[in-house]
């Protein structure tokens, strides 16, 4: 690479970046950037580490609303010889507890035994550093990341910078025979939301979820990059409602790109949650239940889902009973964030 070209990339000086000819640390240089680090995910998830798929324009939109995050100050990339091969980036956001301050941090698997991720993790938790003194008043919490029980190299890593396993999370599938009849309870009707109802819709879900572990607070642009993006699929959903007052749903989608490179035909049964006051009357059951039959009535062969092991609803007792098993688990490691003397 010239050196010129190298000055306009806005280099990040590691210190205790390892010698590795032709590797430069950089700030984000704008969307040009999302077609390399889609690409990262991508081989993440063929080398099954990762599961579903993140193409340059769902990056686009997912980064066109954040929140709690300056790219041009807390985004950091590895390039090899000019390709992008690991970036990470810093936010936070509220829980009930505290802040959550996360650290996504992705690197093609064939590259990780170059150490490349530790240097930008260590400047990743510096960027969460100057995030709390910029609020010393309110910045107790916990550095994070999510991580594939199989990635083995991430946990190590995690573990020597003192993250410790918090929480597990179940990814679970079903094929589509055997479904159960479950009607809906006596008084509960199942029909689509209109357009003027997507807003409601994703109000009644946070409202469900806001008991959950790690709930943290929803914004408009949460709202707003949801419904942009391609999962946002409403002629899939399933929608329970009593009179006028909407009780429980599940937020189906079919992720075609991921079916395309897997060979598969899949759907996913997500974002089921049911209105308190009206929990133990089967209606998530019920709206399971006409998911499976719709998906098959699509051709789809299996559906999937994902779940807290933990939850406090019974969830993963529910979706056993419903014949849904555990393929593979993920772990949330924590630690303290701790401000610099």
């Amino acid at each position: 690479m010239e050196k010129n070209e190298i000055l306009n990339k806005r280099i990040i000086d590691l210190p205790d970046a390892p010698k590795v000819p032709g590797l430069i640390y950089r700030h984000f240089q704008g969307e040009a950037d999302y077609p390399g680090m889609s690409a990262i995910v991508m081989a993440i998830c063929e080398a099954g580490l990762m599961e579903g798929s993140f193409t340059a324009e769902d990056m686009a939109n997912e980064y066109r609303h954040l929140t709690n995050c300056d790219l041009s100050k807390d985004l950091i990339i590895a390039e090899l010889d000019g390709s992008i091969i690991a970036y990470g980036r810093a936010w936070w956001a509220q829980e009930k507890t505290g802040k959550a301050y996360y650290m996504l941090l992705d690197v093609l698997p064939e590259k990780m035994d170059l150490k490349i991720a530790a240097p930008m993790l260590r400047w990743m938790e510096s960027r969460a550093q100057d995030s709390a003194t910029a609020m010393p008043a309110d910045y107790a919490g916990d550095l994070l990341d999510v991580v594939d029980q199989k990635d083995t190299a991430k946990i190590t890593m995690l573990k020597e910078f003192g993250y410790q396993p918090v929480r597990y999370y179940f990814a679970m599938e079903r094929d589509l025979e055997n479904i159960p009849d479950i009607p809906l309870p006596e008084g509960i009707v199942a029909r689509p939301a209109m357009p003027s109802q997507y807003h409601e819709v994703w109000d009644k879900a946070e409202e469900a979820f806001s008991e959950h572990w790690g709930f943290t607070e929803p914004t408009e642009e949460n709202y707003q990059g949801w419904k942009e993006s391609r999962w946002f699929q409403p002629f899939l959903w399933q929608i329970a409602w009593d009179g006028n007052l909407m009780v429980g749903q599940v937020q189906n989608y079919v992720d075609m790109v991921e079916n395309e490179r897997e060979k598969r035909l899949r759907g996913y049964t997500e974002g089921i949650s049911t209105l308190k006051g009206y929990r133990g009357r089967g209606i998530a059951s019920a709206l399971i239940a006409r998911s499976l039959k719709m998906m098959k009535a699509l051709n789809l062969d299996e559906v999937a889902l994902s779940v807290d092991s933990s939850n406090a609803t019974g969830a993963l007792r529910l979706y056993e009973a419903l014949g849904y098993r555990t393929y593979r688990k993920m772990v949330e490691y924590r630690k303290p964030l701790l401000l610099n003397d």
